[in-house]
């Protein structure tokens, strides 16, 4: 696991990210879509990402593949300021921390780049991926039932939020960071 790095998103690494998105996609548990997009798909929306100044980071091998992925774009239906975010990382490289890393990378540029709140949607059956992002300082603000259905089987999701005005970005400190959050219970805002 030495020798990975967090780049910021490019054009060249758009095969194995593309390759990477659609193992992900395959695995049916984490993404909307049961399949990976074209190549040509993946490098556009590389270059849309950078021409509209949206946060897009890559975690790389050594060897220079994509084996994850972390960006925050604007929806057309929410104000200015609020970016969802997107993440995604290989079988390989889950639970060692990479993800948070990315995410973190991730999330402080959205912040510099005016990124007042960061949204994203979770399975509920997700419970691990729920953890890391509470770890992180999401919190629960709305529940969906059959939120996101993927080869025709629904699922609950979890409209999570982060209020990145909240976050330190000089000097930081990862670990003083995540020490702030609690590691078990929830906060989050009643459904409505």
């Amino acid at each position: 696991m030495d020798g990975l790095k967090i780049v910021r998103s490019s054009e060249k690494y758009a095969v194995s990210y593309c390759e990477t998105f659609d193992e992900v996609a395959k695995e049916g548990k984490f993404l909307s879509i049961s399949g990976g997009y074209p190549v040509e798909d993946i490098i556009r929306f590389i270059r849309s990402c950078r021409e509209c100044g949206y946060p897009q980071f890559l975690l790389i091998e050594p060897g220079g593949r994509a084996v994850g992925w972390c960006d925050i774009v604007r929806r057309c239906d929410e104000p200015d300021d609020v970016g969802f975010l997107g993440v995604g990382i290989a079988r390989e490289y889950r639970g060692i921390g990479w993800g948070s890393r990315l995410m973190t990378a991730t999330i402080h540029d959205a912040k510099k780049r005016g990124f007042n709140e960061i949204r994203l949607e979770v399975r509920a059956s997700n419970f691990n991926a729920s953890r890391t992002y509470m770890r992180l300082g999401f919190v629960k603000i709305a529940y969906r039932t059959d939120g996101v259905v993927t080869d025709g089987v629904a699922e609950d999701v979890w409209l999570m939020s982060l209020d990145s005005r909240e976050i330190r970005t000089d000097g930081f400190d990862s670990r003083e960071f995540f020490g702030r959050f609690p590691k078990t219970g929830f906060r989050f805002k009643p459904e409505r």
